[in-house]
């Protein structure tokens, strides 16, 4: 079985990734490793680690692109480079793979396994949700209203090979950063109403830095989690995401947040991300 993982880190060297360290530490053979460096600095992999991971018959590559290329195109394309391989396994550079991880990847059952993601902070499981609550059990799960975070996604190239089928790819360019794995869980909605089936499956465990669990939310992040807000509204709208949108928006007003309400308005009318639209342009 050919498996490609794609570890994604931002502003750390290779050796300081806790997923990086966990990865060696279970001893994955036979594996391709993609470390993808997005920026801010370029950055190298030490041949002490090279030759560590190439004792499991592990090549591991690294790809410098220090301008923050959105994680939407990012895994696109990761996806259509390693188009010929079984499995794919995206991962954030702060999560800690477990046993159960690593066994669920030999596992044939499934076209995307989801692993529950317990915080580092607090030791809680905060995903997969569906409709809203959290998924605590090993099994499969259903398709509709489930959602969950990217780092850990596990999937098949036959899971790939629908959303090809449909001219699609797995996920929505149009986001940046925030929204970029829900957008992957909506297109599943839409293709599960379509007849397409998916055995999906939770029957493992990562533990992860999660920025919810933070005590305070940075100014980056709040202004993210709005421009998400707002392209998920212009992109997938209902009746109800209209009025929550102004109700919002009136919030915003009598507080007398006008950048906010100028940058949900402006996103909206977008309705793409800015870093996604200047990637496109180049």
């Amino acid at each position: 079985m050919k498996v490609a993982i794609l570890v994604v880190l931002y502003d750390k060297q290779v050796d300081d990734s806790s997923t990086i360290k966990t990865l060696l530490d279970a001893e994955l053979r036979d594996t391709m490793l993609v470390v993808h460096n997005n920026g801010p600095v370029s950055i190298s992999i030490s041949q002490d680690l090279s030759n560590k991971f190439s004792l499991f018959n592990t090549s591991i590559s690294l790809v410098n692109c220090i301008n923050n290329k959105p994680l939407s195109m990012l895994y696109n394309d990761f996806i259509s480079t390693y188009s010929y391989f079984d499995k794919f396994i995206l991962l954030d550079d702060d999560s800690e793979v477990t046993s159960s991880f690593i066994n669920a990847l030999y596992e044939d059952d499934y076209d995307l396994e989801i692993p529950k993601i317990v915080s580092r902070s607090d030791e809680v499981t905060y995903y997969p949700l569906s409709n809203g609550k959290v998924i605590t059990h090993d099994g499969f799960i259903p398709v509709a209203g489930t959602h969950s975070i990217g780092s850990g996604l596990m999937f098949t190239n036959r899971f790939v090979s629908i959303f090809n089928k449909h001219n699609m790819k797995l996920f929505d360019e149009n986001y940046a950063l925030y929204g970029v794995d829900v957008s992957l869980f909506r297109r599943m909605w839409y293709l599960n109403s379509l007849g397409e089936v998916f055995k999906m499956k939770t029957s493992s465990t990562i533990i992860h830095s999660l920025s919810r669990t933070e005590q305070k939310q940075s100014t980056f992040r709040h202004t993210e989690r709005l421009i998400d807000y707002a392209i998920s509204v212009r992109r997938y709208p209902s009746i109800r995401a209209y009025a929550s949108f102004i109700k919002k928006g009136l919030k915003q007003l009598i507080k007398f947040k006008f950048k906010d309400f100028t940058l949900m308005c402006s996103s909206f009318i977008s309705g793409v991300h800015p870093r996604s639209k200047s990637w496109n342009k180049s």
